[in-house]
């Protein structure tokens, strides 16, 4: 009796489960106002952008994971000291603008107030995969390859349209050329996500 009992509650609290947790699914695009702190980087917001898609798993009504897939493009600007702080390695006749191009994958939590407003927060791991900048001789590359950072925001959403605001911050260190100098970036996103399924 107590087996069968516990058959019949497994098998409710799976069907149960099973109409909760559903996946959906839609493209995302984002304007990206990108700033870096640290010596020889002006620590000032240039626009770049975000576009990409997203997956979201309901595991209540409440709440869900959503993972996204994103690609970012990343400008900030080379301060008028730089060459005070890498005399021996940067380039005299360096540009002034710096642009990244990255693989960004961010792993939320997303907790939903009502149907209305939802919070969002989590981790994000970023690849280096274009690097658009010559501050450095002999052609080396002045920016690491990974970046980890985290994400905090909210969506407003009607039906299936979200409009969202959220704030990416860097966690560590992505200056290449030598480890006096921290360089830890910050990042305000604004944009729109549209579910299709």
């Amino acid at each position: 009796m107590m087996k069968s009992l516990m058959v019949c509650t497994a098998l409710l609290g799976t069907t149960f489960l099973a109409k909760a947790q559903t996946w959906h699914f839609g493209p995302k695009f984002d304007a990206n106002y990108s700033t870096m702190k640290g010596e020889g980087i002006k620590n000032k917001f240039s626009p770049g952008f975000q576009i990409g898609g997203f997956a979201e798993y309901n595991i209540t009504k409440h709440l869900a994971i959503q993972p996204e897939l994103l690609y970012s493009w990343n400008s900030y600007k080379k301060s008028d000291d730089f060459l005070t702080y890498y005399v021996n390695s940067g380039r005299s006749a360096a540009g002034n603008n710096v642009n990244l191009g990255t693989v960004s994958v961010p792993l939320l939590l997303r907790y939903n107030i009502n149907n209305f407003l939802s919070v969002l927060a989590g981790p994000q791991y970023s690849y280096k995969i274009y690097d658009d900048e010559d501050l450095i001789k002999e052609g080396k590359e002045a920016f690491k390859n990974s970046e980890v950072s985290a994400n905090f925001g909210f969506q407003v959403n009607l039906s299936n349209v979200g409009f969202y605001a959220r704030f990416n911050k860097g966690l560590n260190n992505i200056n290449d050329i030598d480890d006096r100098y921290e360089w830890k970036s910050s990042h305000i996103q604004v944009g729109i996500a549209v579910r299709i399924k």
